[in-house]
């Protein structure tokens, strides 16, 4: 693989706020807001998932200063904490969410996950049941994709066309059965299949954020495009 190549970078967020006596890679809401501001200072453009669908539909380059915001999972905090900063910078962003998790303690609610969906957050699917999707039988992944993308459309009332695999983990079955269901590009870790580096919708590589990064530098590293000169790629599963 070509480390010198240009990746957009899209971030990985799972937890923005408190920090926990659990595993959940957490990042503050002072670090997360001063990352914020580094992105508008810096004149970083955020982008949604659409935009950059279309312009690799289009077969146009990858823009360049520019970044898209993910978040894992659908905690509460994403709502209470992260949402209101991206609307004081007014920044696009996308929440996955599983439904199975949704509502429970320390997860949003389907009214929390609307409201977002109504101004400016795609609302994409992390499965129904956030499943490590390689050790799931074939026969219980259509589950798993299609139908917590049904599910989820059903409560948001709009097209859920983003899905984010679980732990980053696929294989070319899940690829095929999400394309089959109607989504429009899916996302892992640093994982991928992809000869010289080249560009797989439904294995879009991101960059996970933590409060380590809240140095500046470190962050900026992670915005540069080339941050895969620093990582090693790992197999799907």
């Amino acid at each position: 693989m070509n480390r010198l190549r240009y990746h957009l970078p899209i971030l990985d967020y799972h937890r923005v706020g408190a920090f926990k006596d659990d595993h959940v890679p957490t990042v503050s809401g002072q670090a997360f807001e001063r990352q914020m501001r580094l992105l508008a200072r810096h004149r970083i453009r955020v982008l949604c998932f659409d935009e950059l669908m279309d312009c690799l539909e289009a077969g146009q380059p990858m823009p360049r200063r520019s970044t898209i915001i993910t978040f894992d999972d659908g905690y509460e905090e994403t709502y209470t904490v992260a949402w209101p900063i991206l609307q004081r910078f007014g920044f696009p962003a996308t929440v996955f969410v599983t439904p199975s998790e949704v509502g429970r303690p320390g997860f949003a609610t389907w009214d929390q996950i609307v409201e977002m969906s109504n101004d400016a957050v795609t609302i994409g699917s992390h499965t129904m049941h956030h499943s490590y999707l390689p050790l799931v039988g074939r026969e219980n992944l259509e589950e798993e994709l299609g139908g917590s993308k049904v599910l989820i459309e059903q409560r948001v009332g709009k097209p859920v066309l983003f899905l984010c695999y679980p732990v980053g983990g696929f294989t070319t079955d899940v690829q095929t059965i999400a394309q089959r269901a109607g989504y429009r590009a899916a996302c892992t870790t640093n994982r991928s299949l992809s000869p010289q580096g080249l560009l797989d919708r439904y294995a879009l590589r991101r960059i996970k954020v933590t409060e380590r990064d809240a140095n500046p530098l470190l962050f900026r590293i992670k915005l540069s495009g080339y941050y895969d000169v620093f990582r090693r790629l790992r197999a799907p599963c």
